[in-house]
């Protein structure tokens, strides 16, 4: 794997300033990704946006209390934690990094 830093980017700013939505329309621009939260309700919360937005078998949830994991996932909603490290993605995002 290599990493291009023309493809890094961190959105940062405020509570409240749209980063997170930012994400998540960036995250459904590309053919597959996952998207680590730091709680488990923000990530269920994000999930069934986008089970609404794409449908259900195309969507992923997993935290430490649930997993919901059809075949076809192409998507993965996370806390971070819980975040597999096994997949070939196009798009990888981090809510809320911290130390």
């Amino acid at each position: 794997m290599s990493l291009d830093d023309s493809k890094l980017f961190a959105i940062l700013g405020p509570t409240n300033t749209g980063k997170t939505y930012l994400a998540f329309e960036r995250l459904l621009s590309y053919k597959s990704g996952i998207f680590g939260f730091p709680l488990r309700l923000l990530a269920r919360e994000n999930y069934e946006k986008a089970v609404r937005k794409i449908g259900l078998n195309h969507v992923a949830l997993i935290t430490g209390e649930e997993k919901i994991f059809p075949k076809e996932a192409k998507y993965f909603f996370c806390t971070v934690e819980s975040m597999p490290i096994d997949k070939e993605l196009d798009f990888v995002a981090v809510d809320e990094i911290q130390m």
